[in-house]
């Protein structure tokens, strides 16, 4: 069931590599803050640089407010859209299975029991072409016949030769 749905697949694991690369670009961008941060500790202590420190820490500020949002709207990616759609595909997969699981068990048994059928039609085919009356078995002959019909339209869609 791995070729149920491909598109829908590769589009999941290009989401998580999507997240995996976001967040790196996280972790490097808390690096970035952190120097923001330092660089305008430093300048505030001088008096010369003093507004340069106070523009660096309105830099950090509005630069970890946008961090928080990519990191929230990171979470819901995941938790919304990748997670969701991997479970959905998943069930539908299983779902899959499971028929084509039911549909081969059932097939094998009609399969069975036209073989079942074609035997026995045989047998009283025999029987009527060796027997001194043979209108005694064509009633049940034909009963056979149109049953194993009726399962598989003709005989031969079931690979049989009668």
């Amino acid at each position: 069931m791995e070729q149920f749905n491909p598109s829908l697949r590769n589009f999941i694991s290009m989401g998580k590599n999507y997240e995996k690369a976001l967040a790196g670009v996280t972790y490097a961008a808390k690096g970035y803050f952190d120097a923001l941060v330092k660089m305008g500790e430093l300048a505030s202590e001088s008096q010369g640089s003093k507004e340069l420190g106070d523009v660096l820490f309105q830099m950090a500020e509005v630069h970890r407010q946008i961090q928080n949002q990519l990191e929230e709207m990171l979470k819901s990616f995941h938790n919304e859209l990748l997670t969701q759609l991997e479970q959905k595909v998943d069930l539908d997969s299983r779902y899959l299975s499971a028929a084509l699981k039911k549909y081969q068990t059932e097939q094998r048994n009609k399969g069975d029991s036209v073989e079942k059928c074609q035997g026995e039609l045989k047998k009283l085919r025999k029987k009527s072409q060796g027997s001194k009356n043979p209108q005694k078995y064509s009633e049940k002959e034909l009963q056979v016949g149109l049953w194993v019909k009726s399962w598989g339209g003709t005989s031969s869609n079931w690979g049989c030769v009668w």
